[in-house]
């Protein structure tokens, strides 16, 4: 306490007097600055690590796709084989003629048809194309013939049926003829030829029955007396 006293009760002394001129101070050297302190570089942020994506399932094993053939057997059951049939003509019977047809098939597409015809009793045969067809015949006429033809059938088939076409050669001779021929004695028989040209078709049931019709053209010629007639077809029966 007594030396923290007299301390304190020190009057200021003046400054120590300054060097004489032209002397050198002898002041110590300031310290050296202190080195730089060199800080390492910051090293940048590590982004942070990305979440894990979610993996997509593996895919499924490879299997090849296996195409099936599957044959299918269509069974087309065939109409039973008709090669002959056998019908009548019913149009000329209105005029006294009678008529029928046997065809035979000779192979698909073909057949061979043999018609004979007879007149019957007498009628009124016109008009004049009428008369002419049937070999030149008079309301008192007597006669026969025949015709001789091919078809041409359209389908494929075991069976007359289906369309056709084919021409026919007729013959045939006639008793007491109309006045459109000239011949000396007109009762006595003339024969006649001639030709013509059908088209039409027939259908033959699953049990044969058979039915058919057509159109056509025809040529005839007796003792220098030619005509040319239509015809018109219609033929029932039976195939076998």
């Amino acid at each position: 306490m007594l030396a923290a006293s007299a301390a304190h009760a020190q009057v200021n002394l003046p400054p120590p007097p300054p060097p004489p001129i032209g002397q050198a101070t002898e002041s110590p050297p300031p310290p050296p600055p202190p080195p730089p302190v060199t800080q390492p570089p910051a090293q940048p942020a590590r982004p942070a690590p990305a979440p894990p994506q979610a993996q997509p399932p593996p895919p499924p094993p490879y299997r090849p796709r296996v195409h099936r053939r599957q044959e299918v057997i269509y069974v087309v059951e065939e109409p039973p084989p008709h090669p002959v049939a056998i019908t009548l003509n019913p149009i000329p019977l209105f005029w006294g003629r009678l008529s029928a047809n046997v065809e035979v098939q000779l192979a698909p597409h073909h057949a061979i048809v043999v018609s004979p015809n007879v007149l019957v009793f007498n009628e009124d045969r016109n008009p004049r194309t009428l008369s002419n067809g049937f070999g030149f015949a008079s309301p008192t006429s007597n006669g026969v013939g025949v015709e001789v033809g091919y078809h041409y059938w359209w389908r494929w088939a075991r069976s007359l049926r289906g369309p056709f076409v084919g021409p026919s050669f007729l013959v045939g001779s006639t008793s007491n003829v109309s006045d459109a021929v000239s011949v000396a004695d007109p009762t006595q028989t003339q024969a006649y030829w001639g030709f013509a040209f059908d088209v039409g078709e027939q259908e033959v049931l699953p049990g044969g029955f058979t039915l058919g019709g057509g159109l056509g053209i025809g040529f005839i010629r007796m003792a220098g007396a030619e005509a040319v007639f239509p015809r018109v077809l219609l033929q029932i029966g039976w195939s076998f």
